[in-house]
C-alpha cells in the first residue's frame, strides 16, 4: 500500500521520530497510520465534528504508540498497554477513545490485512452515568421573567432561543440549524432534520432520522416574535447585531450561565433546558412513546435516560396495592 501523508506526520517523520532502520522501513505492509487515514475518510463527511473527534484521538492517543507498526503485528498485549500508558482523565474519555480505534481495525479486518481483532476481547469500563438535572417550573420562570426583561434590543433574540430551548426541546445545534422553510404554522410542526456543528450546519441530526416536533402555544408566540426579527433570513436563530447566523453555542450558553446567579438559580448547563422539556412532558403525562419521538431518541434510550420521571403516578398507584395486601 502506498505510505499516504497523516495530517502532517508523514511515514519519513515517524521513521525519524523511532529510529526505524532501512531494514524495518522496507516492510511494504500497511501500517496503523495508514489505516488510520483509511478510517478516517471512510467517515459520514456530512458529520465533520465526529471526523475531528475522532482525528484528535487518534492523533493523540493512538499514534504515538502505533502509527509506525504494520497494523498486522498489533496485538491485544500491545493494545492493553497502550490503554494502561495513556492519560484518560475519565472513565468515559477512555471508552470514548477506543471507538476510533476499534475503527480503524475493523477496517483492516474488513480488508483482510489482519485475521484478528487485537480489540476484540477488550471491553467498555462501566461508567455511572448523571441522572439529568432539570429546571424547576418556578426556576424556569424566573429565569425567562429575568431573560425577557433585562435582554432588550439586539439581545432579545437571546431570550427567544431560550424560550425556543425550554418548550421544544430541541438540541442546541438542532436550534440554531433550523430555517423558515422547516416551520409549518398550520400544522404546528418544525421539521428538525439538520443540525449545527463546527459553525456549519450539516444535513443530518445526531441520530440521522428526521423529526417532525410539535409547537406548543407558547413556541407560537416565540415564532411570531422571530418573523419579525428574522424572517428576511433563511435561518430562525441570527445576531442581531451582525445579521448573520450564529455559529457557536457555546456562546450563548455563557449567557445562560451569567444568569443563574444572578437570581438565585443553582447552576446548571444550559443544555439542561432540554432535559426540562423531556421531564415536563412526563410530569404532564405525556405518552412515554411520544415525547421520545419530540426529543429525537429511541424508547429504549428515552426510558434509560428519564428513568425516574417515567410512569412516577402510575408507580405510586401500583405500590399503594401493597396496602390492601394480605
Amino acid at each position: 500500500m502506498a505510505r499516504r501523508k497523516w495530517e502532517d506526520l508523514t511515514v519519513t517523520d515517524i521513521e525519524l521520530a523511532c529510529n526505524i532502520t532501512d531494514e524495518t522501513a522496507a516492510d511494504d505492509r500497511p501500517l496503523f497510520a495508514d489505516y488510520a487515514q483509511l478510517y478516517l475518510d471512510s467517515l459520514d463527511s456530512g458529520n465533520t465534528g465526529t471526523r475531528r473527534k475522532y482525528k484528535g484521538i487518534l492523533k493523540n492517543k493512538w499514534m504515538p504508540f502505533f502509527a509506525s507498526m504494520a497494523i498486522a503485528d498489533i496485538t491485544p498485549a500491545m493494545v492493553r498497554a497502550a490503554i494502561a500508558q495513556n492519560d484518560f482523565s475519565s472513565t468515559k474519555t477512555a471508552n470514548d477513545a477506543l471507538t476510533p480505534l476499534r475503527g480503524v481495525f475493523d477496517l483492516a479486518f474488513i480488508d483482510e490485512i489482519i485475521e484478528e481483532l487485537p480489540t476484540k476481547r477488550i471491553r467498555n469500563k462501566k461508567t455511572q452515568k448523571d441522572e439529568p438535572d432539570p429546571f424547576l417550573p418556578n426556576e424556569r420562570l424566573a429565569i425567562l421573567n429575568y431573560m425577557q426583561s433585562h435582554w432588550t434590543g439586539d439581545k432579545e433574540i437571546w431570550y427567544l432561543y431560550f424560550v425556543w430551548q425550554f418548550w421544544t426541546g430541541c438540541r442546541p445545534g438542532e436550534s440554531l440549524a433550523i430555517d423558515w422553510a422547516d416551520i409549518d404554522i398550520t400544522n404546528r410542526l418544525a421539521k428538525i432534520s439538520k443540525t449545527l456543528s463546527s459553525g456549519k450546519v450539516q444535513l443530518s441530526t445526531k441520530t440521522n432520522e428526521i423529526r417532525n416536533i410539535y409547537l406548543n402555544d407558547k413556541i407560537l408566540v416565540v415564532l411570531d416574535r422571530l418573523k419579525a426579527l428574522t424572517g428576511h433570513q433563511s435561518r430562525l436563530f441570527i445576531s442581531l447585531h451582525t445579521d448573520e447566523p450564529w455559529t457557536r453555542p457555546d456562546k450563548l450558553s455563557e449567557k445562560f450561565q451569567e444568569v443563574l446567579p444572578v437570581i438565585g438559580v443553582r447552576a446548571r448547563p444550559a443544555y439542561n433546558c432540554r432535559h426540562t422539556y423531556a421531564t415536563t412532558m412526563l410530569n404532564s403525562m405525556i405518552d412515554v412513546s411520544a415525547a421520545a419521538y419530540q426529543m429525537g431518541h429511541d424508547i429504549i434510550t428515552f426510558t434509560k435516560i428519564y428513568a425516574k420521571w417515567i410512569n412516577t403516578e402510575r408507580m405510586q398507584a401500583e405500590m399503594m396495592k401493597l396496602d390492601y395486601g394480605g
